[in-house]
């Protein structure tokens, strides 16, 4: 399903489509960054080059520090030494956090990149079992976000923008309702 684009809503001009869609094996996201002709990856410290980041809270329940239930993942469009065109991605630690959520097998955590001339497409799966709580069952809602660091476009998000905290508080997540597909 495609995401609403809210960044709009305070005048930003938005440079990527973003996908969110779930099933009992776990929860996918796609993005599509358009205008886009030049990567800067950093491993060692993502945030400082391109890079897309997932924030998840699997009962949604609006804290302001993060608790065993909340995940932030990172994936590079491209990756690192003899494997530049797979994306890289793992789970990383949520800073001030009361608990961090057990680790998420970087084995388990599938991605993809499409890399084109103007742009770049990156399919992610999150796999259930390695997101702590995941039960659509009993919680049909998980906190979400996404934050896009692009060296040429800046930062796009679903939610809020860093300067409000939205890498270590989940209350600044938006939610996503999990329904389940009728057919």
């Amino acid at each position: 399903m495609l995401l609403p684009n809210i960044a709009g809503i305070d005048g930003q001009k938005p440079y990527a489509n973003c996908y969110l869609c779930w099933n009992n094996d776990g929860v996918y996201f796609g993005v599509e960054v358009n205008n886009k002709t030049n990567y800067n990856l950093s491993p060692s410290d993502p945030t400082k080059g391109d890079c897309v980041q997932l924030f998840i809270d699997t009962r949604d329940v609006k804290t302001q520090r993060a608790n065993r239930y909340c995940h932030r993942f990172y994936f590079l469009p491209g990756g690192i030494g003899k494997t530049t065109k797979t994306p890289f991605g793992r789970q990383i630690a949520i800073n001030n956090a009361q608990e961090q959520s057990p680790p998420c097998s970087e084995d388990s955590i599938k991605a993809r990149v499409r890399i084109l001339k103007k742009s770049y497409q990156m399919e992610v799966k999150l796999p259930a079992n390695g997101l702590n709580g995941f039960n659509p069952r009993e919680f049909s809602r998980i906190g979400f976000t996404y934050l896009i660091n692009d060296t040429e476009h800046g930062i796009q998000s679903w939610s809020a923008i860093p300067d409000m905290g939205v890498e270590h508080s989940p209350s600044t997540w938006g939610t996503a309702e999990l329904f389940k597909n009728s057919k």
